[in-house]
């Protein structure tokens, strides 16, 4: 049985993931609001297939297995191969085989969307942001940051690791 304490504990919890799923929903429109501009339209998982792999490309600066794909997106892989082979057949995305093992494949970019990933996508993904930062005083602005580095740390593993014991 659950005190009042963990109730309320989880219930913070609770409404700080759907703060953040928020967050995510908006930043995730901008992007699909800028794909419809370009007369490009493009659904949520699409657009979840792309911005996984320019995560990833930002990371580790080279393109994703199908399955990694999959899992980084928490969808099935064949409905993962569908967005891919869709993605595919618009010129956004392109399967490459390893020169020394044509079994491995890896979903990249195409070059124009890693253009575009470079030049236009980092101030798009921000002007929501901005927008709202814009209109907050400096000291919620400061709230704002703070609270978000201290969710970070907490969430950081070893934290976790430690809480856990």
């Amino acid at each position: 049985m659950r005190d009042a304490a963990d109730e309320a504990v989880l219930k913070d919890a609770a409404r700080i993931e759907a703060h953040v799923e928020a967050i995510r929903r908006v930043l995730r429109e901008s992007i699909l609001s800028e794909a419809r501009r370009y007369r490009v339209p493009l659904t949520p998982p699409q657009v979840l297939a792309l911005q996984t792999l320019v995560d990833h490309l930002r990371e580790a600066g080279q393109g994703l297995s199908l399955s990694e794909l999959s899992r980084r997106m928490g969808l099935a892989h064949s409905t993962v191969s569908g967005i891919v082979t869709r993605l595919e057949r618009r010129g956004l995305l392109r399967r490459t085989t390893r020169p020394d093992d044509r079994r491995f494949v890896t979903i990249e970019l195409t070059q124009p969307v890693k253009e575009w990933v470079g030049h236009e996508l980092p101030a798009l993904r921000l002007r929501p942001l901005t927008a709202a930062i814009g209109q907050a005083t400096e000291q919620e602005r400061s709230a704002i940051l703070d609270g978000l580095a201290t969710l970070e740390r907490l969430l950081a593993p070893d934290t976790v690791e430690r809480v856990a014991r």
